[in-house]
């Protein structure tokens, strides 16, 4: 009986942070150490929030559509459970560049000012939705946005050594260099829409070293590649936008106007002595 009460009061609390979920659009996975030994737990937060700052959440089975674990070749589903937290709790047997994935379920929000959608729009650079609605002739308050999400992050599992690769997703960035193994100054990620390189697409890259969070806005060029410095280390998040027209589909079913697809991804790197 008392481990039925606890299941429930887990489930509820399960429910109400996936409900608070809608107000917010950033998605990621965070690692709690980015470099593990072989035979560890690969333990990683799901977040959501703005600016690299989130709220931890815990898993709910039906907020994912997928969820992975990729080391060179082989990629397995993540044992998560109802409840868990951090939603990542995955022993690693495997050694080398471990890739963590995620496909989060359509969600969708609800704007009630024309305010609220305008500054979200213009602070990704994706003005010409604004000049769409208005064309579209679509309300300018109490409209629907339908939004779905697609994270990865990289993690060094014992020597760390491979690469990141094209998993597939609908909207996917791919790191060209190991963070982990390489000692170059600059990074190099390529991002992906629906396979094919995604060009001058407004970017934000955030960094995370000793509390403090720095942001850069980036435009990928027309092989959808962007460099980011090595800079002094520490936690790094890529995160893109892409707005389209929502399928009708989504009109029917949630009455979104439109639908805006979230990619992320997230890494560590450590200061090189050499720099």
């Amino acid at each position: 009986m008392l481990e039925k009460l606890i299941r429930n009061f887990i489930l509820l609390l399960v429910v109400v942070a996936s409900v608070s979920q809608l107000s917010a659009h950033e998605f990621w996975l965070e690692p709690i150490n980015y470099k593990i030994e072989v035979g560890k737990a690969l333990r990683a937060h799901e977040k959501v929030g703005q600016d690299f700052k989130g709220n931890k959440y815990a898993y709910l089975a039906s907020s994912y559509k997928l969820l992975d674990l990729t080391i060179g070749e082989k990629s397995r589903a993540v044992k998560s459970r109802l409840g868990d937290m951090p939603a990542v709790n995955e022993v690693v047997n495997e050694e080398g560049l471990a890739i963590l994935s995620a496909v989060t379920t359509p969600s969708d929000v609800t704007y009630k000012t024309w305010e609220k959608f305008s500054d979200f729009i213009k602070s990704k650079d994706l003005d010409w939705v604004l000049v769409e609605h208005k064309k579209r002739k679509l309300p300018e308050r109490n409209f629907t946005e339908s939004y779905r999400r697609y994270a990865k992050s990289v993690i060094k599992v014992g020597h760390g050594k491979g690469n990141d690769r094209i998993l597939g997703l609908y909207f996917e960035w791919v790191l060209e260099t190991n963070p982990y193994t390489s000692d170059d100054k600059i990074i190099k990620a390529k991002l992906l829409l629906q396979g094919k390189p995604h060009a001058q697409a407004h970017i934000s890259v955030f960094n995370k070293l000793n509390g403090e969070i720095t942001k850069t806005e980036l435009i990928t060029d027309d092989e959808g590649r962007i460099d980011i410095p090595r800079a002094k280390g520490g936690q790094f998040l890529l995160n893109a936008v892409h707005m389209i027209v929502a399928p009708d589909t989504m009109k029917n079913e949630k009455d979104a106007v439109w639908e805006s697809r979230w990619a992320s991804i997230t890494y560590e790197l450590t200061l090189m002595v050499n720099q």
